[in-house]
């Protein structure tokens, strides 16, 4: 994606404004000083018509010189502003499901839990020592952080800055998950070796990581249709995904 130099784009532009704008105001103004030196072949009311009308109009135009562009890029400012809010509320609902939808996987659905299948590892001696099985306490302070989120996304005020900082903050959440609770646990696994890993834990782990795996990439593509929307990249598009067992 390109740039253009900071500068160079707005120079030109308000050049290419001011020039014949400019030349305008001075065509009028050397009439005014024609008509203002030739006052006496003027009958008196047209003299100060055409004096009252120049002077009207050398000094709307010189007030749109200095007012156009501000009052332009207000009302732009104004209409994206309304745009991105507007785009903000169609989505919070989406936003809303997804989170809902993470709440389930961590604990509300047996089925597609992974740092359960992780968990259930614990019965192996070699496996004991890994990070996330022994993390009982971690994971129910991560259980009362959601729940203060879900508190947070209450609070939704229907504007794209607290849209974009809802989902950051999720995000967050999202990847702190992600990262101590299956992919670090998986590494330490891997690393004493998979093949002590049981057959049964395998199959369990696979099944939940394939469903794990779809909803991550169903929000990350979400994610990549709000920068999309919004013309910037301030939401994240992808995650680390767990290895194989």
């Amino acid at each position: 994606m390109g740039f253009r130099p900071g500068g160079v784009g707005v120079k030109v532009e308000k050049e290419s404004k001011v020039g014949p704008l400019a030349g305008i105001i001075g065509a009028l103004a050397g009439i005014f000083i024609i008509i203002v030196a030739a006052h006496a072949s003027f009958p008196i009311y047209l003299y100060y018509g055409a004096v009252i009308s120049l002077l009207v109009a050398i000094f709307s135009l010189l007030i749109f010189g200095f007012l156009a562009h501000p009052l332009y890029n207000f009302i732009n400012k104004r209409r994206e502003i309304k745009k991105h809010n507007a785009l903000a509320k169609k989505y919070f609902d989406t936003f809303e499901r997804f989170t809902k939808k993470f709440g389930e996987l961590l604990w509300e659905s047996k089925t597609v839990n992974i740092p359960d299948a992780l968990r259930d590892s614990q019965s192996s001696q070699e496996f004991r020592q890994v990070f996330y099985l022994s993390a009982d306490v971690i994971f129910n302070h991560f259980r009362d952080l959601l729940d203060c989120f879900k508190e947070r996304r209450k609070r939704f005020d229907r504007t794209k800055e607290d849209f974009i900082l809802l989902v950051n903050e999720f995000d967050i959440i999202l990847n702190m998950y992600n990262e101590f609770y299956l992919c670090k646990p998986v590494k330490e696994i891997r690393g004493i070796g998979r093949d002590k890993f049981k057959e049964s834990f395998k199959e369990d782990y696979k099944k939940f990581k394939g469903a794990y795996e779809r909803f991550i990439g169903n929000y990350t593509d979400f994610e990549k249709e709000l920068n999309e929307e919004f013309d910037k990249m301030v939401f994240r598009e992808d995650f680390e995904m767990p290895r194989e067992l």
